[in-house]
């Protein structure tokens, strides 16, 4: 929230890099909500500029309409001060249009005639190298009142100090201006950078937009746009789409997820049918007596209980060789330890020797254990 209480006209969806993960955002004049913005920090300064540190790539919607701004209101010492070196060369040029005697619409309106004549001034990027005329001249100075020739940057800058030499609160303002579409979209590049200049408004406390740069900046702007400029665009869409990807700022995940859904579904679908299907072709499932391990009914197993009972139990995860030690060492069993020996050896061959025990020694391990837990009864 940029501005509480703002009553929103109108909404534009803005997408931004952000160098170094830190930087400005361009926003629409009249900005009071910032919606869908996945920034870490966002922080307003009194002179309408809003910072914020995210991804590389944001994108988000902005909530705006007229009325007030985020601007803080005129201040008269910073927004009526004026470089003394400067002075000489505005107060020629107000004296020749006669501004003094003037009131404030009067004002605006005849610096916009000023600037926009064209036999007078004209835009252009390049400046000519030339040296100064006096010690006291000054590259404003020059472009007043011999070349009259320059960027936005001359134009936004005359008109800020000349309204300032008058006592009308005005601001220096930077920012882009959108005039290029694309589809439903609008693409807003390096060389639509503008600046301005922001008078203000005593009536209802708000900075107006006062541009006195010649209109024809932006075809001349357009006129330098390289012959191949279309394989840069898709060069950069290409780099842009890439950044949403990489940034989060794109639904591709949800679209591969609802991609997914119906073959996922159809694999589950084979899977339950298919197991079914195998459960009615294979019949029964056989009895658990059948699917039981062999050795299962050693015993030798009777005889571990009732050493147990005796207060000899197996340790968790203890085999059974270190146990039966453990157990011979009571003197009660001393005269039994060569035989429960020779009957753990039958036992783990009945439970784990692949050919099993004969019936002999199948014999032999009932009997023996059977003989054991009669003695220890």
């Amino acid at each position: 929230m940029l501005l509480p209480g703002q009553t929103n006209g109108a909404s534009v969806n803005l997408a931004c890099y952000l160098p170094g993960r830190c930087a400005l955002l361009p926003l629409p004049t009249g900005c009071e909500r910032l919606n869908n913005l996945s920034a870490f920090l966002v922080q307003k300064s009194g002179l309408g500029a809003v910072v914020v540190e995210g991804p590389g790539l944001v994108v988000f919607d902005a909530l705006y309409g007229p009325g007030p701004t985020i601007d803080s209101p005129a201040n008269t010492n910073l927004d009526l001060a004026v470089p003394p070196k400067e002075i000489p060369a505005l107060d020629r040029v107000i004296a020749e249009l006669q501004l003094k005697q003037q009131n404030r619409r009067q004002v605006l309106r005849a610096l916009g005639g000023f600037f926009a004549d064209t036999n007078k001034f004209h835009y252009s990027m390049w400046q000519e190298f030339r040296s100064l005329s006096a010690t006291n001249e000054t590259p404003l100075s020059r472009f007043l009142l011999r070349t009259r020739s320059g960027h936005c940057e001359y134009f936004a800058t005359a008109t800020v100090l000349l309204l300032r030499r008058l006592d009308i609160p005005a601001r220096y303002a930077v920012g882009y201006a959108v005039h290029e579409g694309s589809g439903g979209k609008h693409v807003v590049r390096q060389r639509d950078a503008h600046a301005w200049c922001l008078v203000w408004n005593p009536t209802n406390g708000t900075w107006q937009d006062f541009d006195t740069t010649p209109a024809s900046w932006v075809k001349d702007e357009a006129s330098r746009a390289s012959p191949t400029q279309f394989l840069s665009d898709c060069w950069s869409r290409v780099l842009f789409e890439f950044a949403k990807l990489r940034w989060g700022q794109t639904h591709l995940r949800q679209y591969i997820l609802w991609a997914l859904a119906p073959v996922l579904a159809v694999l589950l679908y084979q899977i339950v049918f298919r197991s079914r299907r195998r459960r009615q072709t294979q019949g029964p499932e056989p009895s658990s007596a059948a699917i039981l391990w062999p050795g299962l009914d050693s015993e030798f197993y009777q005889i571990e209980r009732k050493l147990a009972e005796r207060g000899v139990r197996r340790r968790p995860s203890e085999p059974l060789s270190p146990w039966l030690r453990r157990a011979s060492t009571n003197p009660a069993l001393s005269d039994m330890r060569s035989r429960l020996e020779e009957l753990l050896n039958l036992h783990y061959r009945y439970r784990f020797d692949p050919q099993g025990l004969n019936q002999a020694d199948r014999d032999t391990l009932r009997r023996e254990a059977n003989g054991c837990l009669a003695r220890m009864a």
